[in-house]
């Protein structure tokens, strides 16, 4: 009976890590940010140029995602522009097998947050620097900031190129 006993639990060790392998395979990015923001999880998020971000991942969306930095900021991040995600303090990894069902993108979440003006920093897939100005408009494929200046003076942005934004207060 003992040894009926022990050769279950091996069977059971076996399916455990067998379904932990299925569900790695099956996992995504967007997945594991998911996973990363409903256990509230501090994350460093390495961008393009190497920007870096600590904070918790608020929201994720289809092809962005939302951060509040440490320092109480705003950044989102498309996905295109994250080249790595970690959690601060080691613990049980994500699996991120789940798919994300937030259907908004960025030129969306740009469109409501044009109607607000607020100041924005820009970074592009190009660099690090970005650019930083008020938010004036979202076009289907182009944001529209007004830079500092006397007289203002106008930027445009592909939406395609944007790898973050940052909300300036």
């Amino acid at each position: 009976m003992a040894e009926a006993r022990s050769d279950e639990a091996a069977a059971a060790r076996a399916r455990e890590h067998w379904l932990l392998v299925q569900a790695e395979a099956s996992s995504t990015f967007a997945g594991v940010l998911l996973d990363l923001a409903e256990q509230q999880r501090a994350v460093v998020v390495e961008g393009r140029g190497g920007r870096r971000h600590r904070g918790t991942v608020v929201a994720v969306a289809h092809d962005f995602c939302a951060l509040r930095t440490s320092d109480g900021r705003d950044v989102l991040l498309t996905y295109a522009g994250i080249a790595s995600v970690r959690p601060e303090r080691a613990s049980t990894a994500p699996l991120g097998d789940r798919a994300v069902t937030m259907g908004t993108t960025l030129d969306e979440a740009l469109a409501v947050l044009a109607e607000e003006r607020p100041r924005v920093l820009l970074v592009t897939m190009a660099g690090a620097a970005g650019v930083a100005g008020e938010l004036r408009a979202v076009g289907r494929d182009v944001v529209t900031l007004h830079l500092d200046g006397v007289p203002p003076s106008p930027a445009y942005v592909a939406i395609a190129a944007i790898a973050e934004v940052s909300l300036v207060r």
